[in-house]
């Protein structure tokens, strides 16, 4: 049963004890009994990197040695004379306020380790659990499924996964039905993807679609498998889905870091796809402002170049001119109950406004999306520390006219 972390959140952590990593349905065991503390962080470091894997760490009470995986009295299978404390047994952490219920993490475990803290006086076990990329890490494509075609001397052969033309978000879909990775939540597309090689272990192969897309791909906090197209942030940026700041009818921060660095420009994009030339977009007066910064890619699964040439275009697009921003923001909600609801709620690309008081008594807004999400709590000390990454909420592509290229611009990328 859930555990009280305060008088307005109660806490759940449960582990799939019974079942196997991809069980279509899992049985869970509710371990929240036994929970004294967990760090949680999911996210990228910024709109121009790679999503890295989520992953926590869940400290539970062994003192009774329940969590060994030595031991024969708890989580035990006594038909097969094995424990059922395994790695790649699904946790869950989740937490409720206010009547609502919001999962804060879904991984898989990778190490039960146990310690004897106090000079053996104490046992703890710190669960090592990271979200499904560790999964799709581990398989290929050829150990999944494959197109056949015909070899050169006439044999039966495996070629490449997929359509030789194929919306990406289909693809995607494709790649995890392939896998049996049954949780997902997949936007449709804008773009057209070619075959992929069936050495590529899964994760690089839906990395590769999301780089063709210029979207994005993650694990998202119930453990869902996230594609989202290249216009998706473009066309949810209309309502926030917070307000931060610290006045009025804003939810406060305890702790701000800014941004303002070269280390976000690509002013120069060099872009390739298999079976194409090499697609350029530059900004000119942002490679004499601030000297050229170049993106490079080959190897891109895009099927035309003209599509290569619009994923381009919409990199420099976004990212020539460096910007004011909110780097980082850091909350204690149980300081402030008004915070718990955003603070358990909101995930990986919500649309947030910020609003920073100078000393000058003026206010600066900035419209941000969230990149990376952290969760610090303990329940025995009561403290929690949540924390959001940032990137700036590109607006320039929106504008009607001569774009920053000189070309005529859409309120969309085509």
């Amino acid at each position: 049963m859930s555990v009280a972390f305060d008088s307005d959140v109660t806490l759940t952590c449960e582990i799939a004890f019974d079942s196997n990593p991809l069980d279509s349905s899992q049985t869970f065991t509710d371990v929240s009994a036994f929970l004294r503390s967990f760090k949680i962080s999911r996210g990228r470091a910024s709109n121009l990197t790679e999503f890295q894997p989520g992953t926590a760490v869940v400290e539970l009470d062994n003192s009774d040695n329940r969590f060994s995986p030595n031991q024969t009295t708890h989580f035990f299978d006594s038909s097969t004379n094995r424990t059922k404390v395994q790695p790649l047994k699904r946790l869950r952490i989740k937490a409720a306020y206010s009547g609502t219920t919001y999962t804060l993490f879904t991984g898989f475990v990778e190490s039960f380790p146990v310690n004897y803290p106090l000079a053996g006086q104490d046992s703890v076990v710190k669960i090592k659990v990271i979200d499904a990329f560790k999964l799709f890490h581990n398989a290929t494509l050829d150990s999944v499924g494959w197109k056949l075609g015909t070899s050169l001397l006439g044999q039966t052969t495996r070629l490449a996964f997929g359509q030789t033309q194929e919306l990406s978000s289909v693809r995607v879909t494709n790649i995890l039905n392939s896998f049996g990775y049954t949780n997902q939540a997949i936007s449709t597309g804008t773009l057209q993807v070619q075959t992929q090689s069936t050495t590529d272990t899964l994760l690089a192969a839906l990395q590769a679609v999301e780089r063709a897309e210029n979207g994005t791909f993650f694990i998202a906090a119930n453990g869902n498998a996230t594609f989202r197209d290249r216009n998706f942030r473009l066309t949810n940026t209309t309502t926030p889905d917070a307000t931060f700041g610290q006045g009025g009818s804003d939810l406060p921060y305890s702790d701000i870091v800014s941004s303002y660095d070269d280390t976000k420009i690509i002013n120069t994009v060099l872009f390739t796809r298999t079976g194409g030339s090499q697609q350029t977009a530059v900004s000119d007066d942002s490679v004499q402002r601030f000297g050229t910064h170049t993106l490079k890619r080959t190897g891109l699964l895009n099927i035309q170049d003209s599509d290569v040439s619009s994923i381009a275009n919409q990199k420099v697009v976004e990212n020539d001119i460096p910007q004011t921003s909110v780097a980082s923001l850091t909350f204690r909600p149980q300081v402030d109950t008004s915070l718990w609801a955003k603070a358990l709620g909101l995930d990986i690309g919500a649309f947030v406004k910020t609003n920073v008081l100078t000393p000058s008594g003026t206010t600066e807004s900035y419209d941000l999306f969230i990149e990376n999400i952290s969760h610090n709590v303990d329940s025995r000390t009561k403290t929690w520390t949540w924390k959001i990454g940032l990137s700036p909420a590109e607006t320039g592509a929106w504008i009607l006219g001569v774009s920053k290229l000189g070309i005529d611009t859409n309120i969309s990328y085509t």
